[in-house]
């Protein structure tokens, strides 16, 4: 199989839906003025400032994000942001159903051998609606503890957040120093179970999370 790329990104603009209750995307434009390229060719320099809350959009928790001494976005080890990945097909979930200990323990052994796990719950679909916030399937603490058990570095998921208040599985996971990777998008055209991910965070210091672009390399790993 020849490789490839899947972007599981979502586009970070003034129109993406921020978490409720978090500030919306500002995309200001500095400047949009006429500038000279060698040799004299006419061009345009473009300059623009953004805000946004760091878990708008594709992105990345670090373990600081729910404990004050856990390492900041910009001491995440990037190693543990790239590498081989299991994805898991959770796409019969329904909204607002868990994702329970039950549903992942058929899948031990492969998750066990891979560091990274994504998990398509196929609420990607939602995107843009009210109740994609709202209404996501979730994971237990019961199976965020099982993930810990597995000993995984990195998980991946296509909803809001890993689960609702009061954020067991967030505790358990970013406790056990398991990157939270959200909001991903288009996994069903990863097309196998084993893949190469990749979701870099910006290196901002000192803060809880980044946005991330996120991506799938299929084919041979």
């Amino acid at each position: 199989m020849q490789p490839g790329t899947v972007d599981l990104s979502y586009p970070l603009a003034p129109s993406t839906p921020p978490f409720p209750g978090d500030s919306p995307v500002e995309i200001e434009v500095r400047t949009a003025i006429p500038a000279e390229l060698p040799p004299a060719t006419p061009g345009h320099m473009n300059t623009s400032n953004l805000r946004t809350s760091l878990h708008t959009g594709t992105h990345m928790d670090a373990f600081f994000h729910f404990y004050h001494d856990g390492a900041t976005i910009d001491q995440i080890p990037l190693t543990q942001c790239i590498g081989p990945a299991l994805l898991l097909d959770l796409s019969t979930k329904q909204a607002r159903e868990e994702i329970t200990a039950d549903d992942l323990a058929p899948h031990r052994q492969a998750i066990s051998r891979t560091p990274k796990v994504i998990l398509n719950t196929g609420w990607a679909r939602n995107w843009g609606n009210a109740s994609y916030f709202t209404h996501y399937p979730a994971l237990t603490g019961a199976a965020a503890s099982f993930l810990v058990d597995c000993d995984i570095e990195l998980i991946g998921i296509d909803t809001p957040s890993v689960d609702y208040s009061p954020n067991d599985a967030h505790f358990v996971l970013l406790g056990h120093e398991v990157l939270i990777v959200e909001n991903l998008t288009n996994l069903d055209q990863i097309g196998q179970s084993l893949f190469q991910f990749a979701a870099l965070p910006l290196k901002i210091t000192g803060r809880d999370g980044s946005p991330v672009r996120a991506i799938a390399i299929t084919g041979e790993i």
